[in-house]
């Protein structure tokens, strides 16, 4: 276990000490998430008790996806690899690699259509 994660209780174990090559670890939640019969995999980056600031690591399989939730606080995602629809309301939004986009406040989902790896970054407790 790292140093970061002993000390703080937000932190998975598996978090990686910076600098954090995305793409490298990225990789290796993909393969997780392949294991998983859900199909995803998650790993927090960013502790939420060390700034307003929670960033996530999110992998899903093709044909995956998370169910509509609202959001905790204002969000973005950037996608990194990968193909997906950010849906909310009758609206979807297309995500391909590279591309950056607000996540509604409202009740959304997230789908993909490739094996899609993303940065979710979220400012929790402040809706």
């Amino acid at each position: 276990m790292n140093e970061q994660a002993s000390s703080n209780p937000n932190v998975d174990e598996r978090t990686p000490t910076p600098p954090v090559d995305l793409q490298e670890v990225g990789t290796q939640l993909m393969e997780e998430a392949r294991g998983h019969d859900s199909g995803r995999a998650a790993l927090t980056l960013t502790p939420t008790g060390g700034g307003p600031l929670k960033q996530t690591l999110l992998a899903l399989c093709a044909g995956q996806g998370l169910a509509e939730h609202p959001s905790p606080g204002p969000a973005t995602i950037q996608v990194l690899t990968g193909v997906g629809t950010l849906t909310s309301g009758g609206d979807e939004l297309r995500l391909t690699p590279g591309s950056w986009a607000p996540v509604p406040l409202d009740r959304h989902a997230v789908s993909a259509e490739e094996d899609l790896l993303a940065l979710l970054t979220v400012v929790p407790g402040t809706r």
